[in-house]
């Protein structure tokens, strides 16, 4: 669920390189020193890699192991500069999010309007309404 929510909704939008030598990349030649930008929103959306419904929320993309092409999802970036942080972020955002639903039961608010939009990073453009109930934890045990 964690990757296929990356995936839609990178927290970065752009990653950015610059050729240090002169590449080859495929047909094209790329001299040292041009920037090259990635647009990860638009990579991780592809139809091309991710199938006709690369737009929609399918959390089963990533289950039982399935694999994905290596460029094609990079939420933390790609090669020698990845974030160092990633896997303590993702490990963060495991047990932050158990820990949350155990407590609580969140529905969208009737109010919400799904509108993502690019700035710096990716966010909604007019927040993000949720209804957050409390669970009702009952214990059974003996004094």
């Amino acid at each position: 669920m964690l990757k296929e929510t990356l995936r839609l909704y990178p927290p970065a939008l752009f990653i950015n390189r610059t050729a240090t030598r002169d590449i080859k990349l495929g047909e094209l030649d790329i001299p040292a020193g041009t920037r090259l930008d990635f647009p990860i929103i638009d990579i991780h959306h592809d139809r091309d890699v991710w199938g006709t419904d690369a737009e929609e929320f399918n959390p089963l993309r990533f289950a039982d192991g399935k694999s994905y092409h290596l460029g094609a999802y990079f939420p933390f970036g790609i090669g020698p500069t990845i974030c160092v942080g990633q896997n303590l972020a993702m490990v963060e955002a495991k047990v932050a999010l158990a820990m949350t639903l155990q407590r609580f039961a969140f529905t969208v608010s009737p109010s919400y309007v799904h509108a993502p939009m690019m700035a710096m990073t990716l966010q909604p453009q007019y927040g993000a309404q949720v209804l957050v109930q409390k669970i009702c934890a009952f214990y059974v045990g003996t004094k």
